[in-house]
């Protein structure tokens, strides 16, 4: 009886020491309430498009005029499958100067009980309250919302509109961007929500009048921010365009206009 003993222990040791065959968990899995929760489906989206060729070279020629090469300079990021970004700029023989980038950044939640789309309507959220846009509580755009308070920062941290002096025609007197189109129309171009752009989108606008006209090389400039969320991908434009000293103020609804031409570009190389 010994023997057997002795020989059924050394097969449990075995067996003990062999390789474990359990399940590997998702790292979305965690504990919640003491029971391991299932790591939701992921979002919609699994890949970027190539940044620099994501808009057509007949509307970079547009947007960008005066460019000697319309390659674009690729963003460094650590993880293209999370975040690919471009940038493009050029100036003109007048003074003129535009400025176009992107950033196209795939969502991806590590919360079980948050889904990738979930999180990325967070994000879409917070950079819409940074820019004191106001949205729907549907997420459906209304058409209409508050003017940003006066006193907005730049549009670096998607701020409100322009409230600095010697905003022009560019500014109202409540602080929020106006302008004129070029066809002497003069359309919605308040920062607010906007409708028909993937699942929920935004535009920002932002005037900076030179500090001291008479001694800085450089005239006013204005700051076009649009971000826009499908699925789980949420992605930021933004155009810029400066004039030269003593120009006029950039024109809100034709870099508008081009910022919602590059948002159309985009939505479509990402679903396809």
């Amino acid at each position: 009886m010994g023997v057997v003993a002795l020989t059924l222990a050394a097969l449990g040791a075995c067996t003990g020491g062999g390789a474990d065959h359990s399940p590997v968990t998702d790292s979305k899995s965690a504990a919640v309430d003491g029971a391991t929760a299932s790591p939701l489906p992921p979002g919609k989206y699994q890949t970027l498009p190539q940044p620099c060729s994501a808009v057509d070279a007949d509307a970079l020629k547009k947007l960008v005029p005066g460019a000697t090469d319309y390659a674009g300079k690729e963003s460094l990021t650590y993880d293209t499958d999370r975040r690919v970004g471009c940038m493009w700029q050029a100036a003109t023989a007048q003074g003129v100067s535009h400025k176009l980038s992107i950033d196209v950044e795939r969502v991806v939640s590590y919360d079980p009980a948050i889904s990738d789309e979930e999180q990325a309507q967070k994000d879409f959220d917070q950079r819409a309250a940074a820019a004191s846009i106001q949205l729907t509580p549907t997420g459906t755009p209304s058409g209409t919302t508050s003017p940003p308070a006066v006193g907005g920062t730049s549009a670096d941290t998607l701020s409100g509109a322009s409230t600095g002096p010697g905003a022009g025609s560019g500014s109202s007197s409540d602080g929020s961007s106006t302008g004129t189109g070029s066809d002497g129309s003069n359309p919605d171009v308040r920062p607010r929500e906007l409708p028909n752009i993937g699942d929920a989108a935004f535009i920002n606008d932002v005037l900076h009048a030179p500090a001291s006209p008479a001694t800085t090389a450089s005239g006013p400039s204005r700051d076009v921010t649009l971000v826009f969320r499908t699925a789980n991908v949420v992605v930021s434009i933004t155009y810029v365009q400066s004039s030269p000293r003593g120009g006029d103020d950039p024109d809100s609804a034709d870099l508008q206009k081009g910022a919602q031409q590059v948002a159309g570009q985009l939505e479509s190389r990402i679903e396809h």
